[in-house]
């Protein structure tokens, strides 16, 4: 993984998110969230209950507040 470009976490269950940072300006820098369930202890639970569809909405939640949160002024 790139320092400072990668952070990945694993839950207990064995899924992971990954945040992916690239400067797109002097001041701007793209986020990009994923959500792997293929490492996950019980991937077909994830799926009947439609985690990976919840966990994009969490996605997009998470991105607009980290947006809000460092906005430049």
């Amino acid at each position: 993984m790139e320092e400072n470009r990668v952070v990945e976490w694993q839950h207990s269950l064995g899924h992971r998110w990954r945040w992916e940072l690239a400067e797109v300006g002097q001041d701007a820098t793209k986020v990009t969230e994923t959500f792997d369930y293929s490492t996950a202890k019980a991937p077909m639970l994830i799926e009947l209950l439609g985690m990976q569809n919840k966990n994009a909405q969490g996605i997009e939640s998470t991105l607009a507040s980290l947006a809000d949160r460092f906005a430049v002024l």
